[in-house]
């Protein structure tokens, strides 16, 4: 292939790229796919794709389900289906009637069913793309990965899955993640140090754990950077100056109390100009703070944590930081599993200069 065919194909394969459009992308060409329009399927799928502006080589490759080894089981469902909304019995599979109104009947129902099938297949072929394709920041992710390379599998796919199916690292990626120091509290494997150290790989970084081989897997991960990385408790380890503060899944194991000393030690170990990023639940999703919680509850009994999640107001949050000095931003998400949270974004302002 020539080098302008290669960048052709290389722009219209990233094109639309994002989850969402992938998703769209592949209901649609499912869809289409399982419909019996034999002959328009293509111009249906690349239609529909520069209609919506969807990944076009996505979409067609997606109507390649109805290919020789499916097919006769995308058919069958379909005539079931069929015959089942248009007659409310179950249609038993047997040889085909070949006369005129046997095949009237088949086609009917084939055609009929073909529609939901597509729907149900095309729901799920999406909601496997929206889980599986990576948004926008690929460069940064692809460098964690590769970080990861050489640890145990278990590990390697731990982070893999982690950094899809997690947005705070997406989040992270897009975030300006400034210079000087980083520190990660709770740092687990390390994930968000990697981030932190893409921009500014001679860039220091820090963090504990209190689980032993997540670190270890850490230190493998992260020795050609300048990292440092132990088991320790948040509670009593030394925070150094830092340009960089992260939490991001640690809060809901302490009180109350702790939850805010801790808080106000990272705002006072910020260099000016530094970030102190946290995530919290999202206390104000309802049935979605439940499963969060939920969720939360039944991490604290497999680790056997010996309490129940503590999470604060988010106003408490707020008062910590803004009595600090700090300035906030705040922002709501929903994690790809449905899990509601309030990423907190402070900035410690520069001292104003002097004239």
């Amino acid at each position: 292939m020539t080098a302008p065919l290669r960048r052709l194909a290389a722009t219209l394969w990233h094109e639309g790229l994002t989850p969402g459009r992938a998703a769209a992308a592949v209901f649609v060409g499912i869809f289409i796919g399982n419909v019996p329009i034999y002959g328009f399927q293509t111009l249906a799928a690349i239609g529909l794709a520069v209609l919506f502006g969807l990944n076009k080589p996505l979409t067609l490759a997606a109507t390649f389900i109805n290919n020789p080894l499916f097919q006769p089981f995308l058919v069958a469902g379909s005539v079931a289906i069929g015959h089942f909304l248009l007659t409310g019995k179950w249609h038993v599979f047997a040889w085909p009637d070949l006369s005129a109104r046997g095949l009237k009947e088949g086609l009917s129902d084939w055609v009929a069913g073909s529609v939901p099938l597509g729907a149900v297949l095309g729901g799920i072929g999406a909601l496997v793309a929206f889980l599986v394709v990576r948004p926008g920041q690929g460069e940064s992710i692809r460098f964690v990965n590769q970080l990861f390379a050489a640890c145990p599998r278990s590990d390697r796919g731990f982070v893999r899955w982690k950094l899809r199916l997690d947005r705070i690292f997406e989040m992270l990626a897009a975030e300006d993640l400034g210079s000087g120091a980083a520190v990660d509290l709770g740092c687990g494997y390390g994930i968000a140090l990697g981030l932190a150290a893409f921009a500014g790989r001679d860039r220091p970084l820090m963090g504990c754990d209190l689980n032993p081989r997540r670190i270890a897997a850490a230190r493998q991960a992260l020795p050609g950077l300048h990292a440092d990385v132990r088991v320790a408790d948040v509670r009593s380890f030394e925070i150094p100056r830092a340009g960089l503060i992260l939490i991001l899944d640690v809060l809901q194991y302490l009180s109350a109390e702790d939850q805010s000393m801790l808080l106000a030690r990272c705002c006072a170990a910020l260099e000016p100009g530094g970030k102190f990023i946290f995530r919290v639940h999202d206390r104000q999703r309802a049935i979605l703070e439940k499963i969060t919680l939920g969720f939360d509850r039944l991490i604290f009994l497999f680790g056997r944590a010996g309490r129940s999640p503590a999470t604060l107001a988010v106003e408490n949050y707020r008062s910590v930081l803004e009595e600090a000095g700090m300035r906030v931003v705040e922002r709501r998400f929903v994690n790809r599993l449905p899990l509601a949270h309030v990423l907190f974004v402070a900035e410690k302002p520069a001292p104003e200069a002097k004239l």
